[in-house]
């Protein structure tokens, strides 16, 4: 099976500044993962981001991991993830792993 992580970073492409609090984000994120999948887990966390201009932003991130969803509904979440955060990308991070709810 397949496991996501995507990486949000939460810095405005065109401001260079975070517009949404992380705790709103986390919500807002919550609400649109539940549309594509039972569960999810996000962590916050700091990146380091270089926009296509060329400069650097350290931003804060949310890390969302996603198990047991189809790749068709990831790329969804990654497409409204950029369009309510105005991002111009979203990592996306792909490993093969043994999983299975016990």
């Amino acid at each position: 099976m397949k496991k996501y992580t995507l990486y949000l970073g939460l810095t405005d492409k065109d401001t260079k500044v975070q517009k949404i609090n992380t705790l709103e984000a986390y919500k807002i994120c919550i609400n649109i993962l539940m549309k594509y999948t039972d569960g999810a887990t996000i962590y916050e966390a700091q990146g380091i981001y270089k926009h296509n201009n060329g400069t650097f932003t350290t931003e804060t991130t949310l890390r969302i991991e996603l198990l047991f969803i189809d790749e068709d509904d990831v790329l969804q979440i990654i497409a409204t993830l950029k369009q309510v955060f105005n991002q111009e990308s979203v990592a996306l991070q792909t490993e093969n792993i043994n999983s299975q709810l016990i």
